[in-house]
């Protein structure tokens, strides 16, 4: 790759360079630099590297000092984030930027750091962490229902407080077959599965073997579950226990 390949190849790179020496002081940046930071320093560049990120990576500064190998590799994939006033105004929310910083050092005198921004990423995660709290508040809430999920092989992969109480222990639940937990044989739980898989949902009534020695009339119903390509990927499956029928 020649000088004017390597500039070009700078000048496209979806991610973030900057080349700074030992006390931060930048020496050379990619444009993508000024669209990261462009509502973050003046015309989205700095003079200092370690100035800039003191306040969200206040270690970089001593990971540098402290660093005596002639060249390797430092830090890889650390993450922070910088806050931002929205383009409304300084008294407007501030908007978060998340980035993962590697930085190498291919000679004595010069580091180079890549920036890779992963706010979509950490947005996504964080939404998935709330949605996975909600949800596991609402099953645990329900205390007339035993919920759990399937896998699309039909293997227990998930279980709620309320199959403890009635059934047995999650430790226990998790990995087995419907069959293995409820009164039915494997060729029913293989009906079961196939039916609902076809139909995409259906519902039954069984008589449920409780641990404390109770019958109970229930209903189950088990859905489909169906990834954002409309494939089958598991089953979700509700017992609704109806009323006591007698001691074992």
């Amino acid at each position: 790759m020649n000088e004017e390949q390597l500039l070009e190849f700078l000048y496209l790179a979806p991610i973030a360079l900057i080349q700074f020496d030992e006390d931060g002081n930048v020496k050379m940046a990619n444009p993508r630099i000024a669209q990261l930071f462009n509502r973050y320093a003046p015309g989205g560049y700095f003079a200092n590297f370690f100035d800039f990120l003191e306040d969200v990576l206040p270690e970089l500064r001593e990971k540098i000092k402290a660093y005596d190998s002639p060249s390797g590799q430092l830090m890889e994939n650390s993450r922070f984030c910088i806050n931002a006033p929205t383009e409304s105004g300084p008294s407007a929310d501030s908007e978060e930027l998340w980035l993962d910083v590697t930085i190498t050092r291919p000679e004595q005198s010069t580091f180079i750091a890549s920036l890779n921004n992963v706010t979509n990423q950490v947005r996504a995660e964080a939404e998935r962490y709330v949605a996975e709290q909600k949800m596991t508040q609402v099953l645990e809430s329900v205390s007339k229902n035993i919920i759990f999920t399937m896998s699309k092989d039909g293997v227990i992969d998930s279980w709620n407080k309320t199959g403890d109480t009635y059934l047995m222990d999650s430790h226990a639940a998790v990995g087995k077959l419907l069959s293995q937990v409820l009164d039915i044989s494997v060729p029913k739980n293989a009906e079961l599965l196939k039916t609902a898989k076809a139909q995409g949902a259906i519902k039954e009534q069984i008589m449920l073997s409780a641990k404390n020695g109770q019958k109970y009339h229930s209903n189950i119903y088990i859905s489909s579950i169906h990834d954002q390509r409309e494939r089958h990927c598991g089953y979700s499956v509700v017992i609704t226990l109806t009323d006591t029928s007698h001691q074992l």
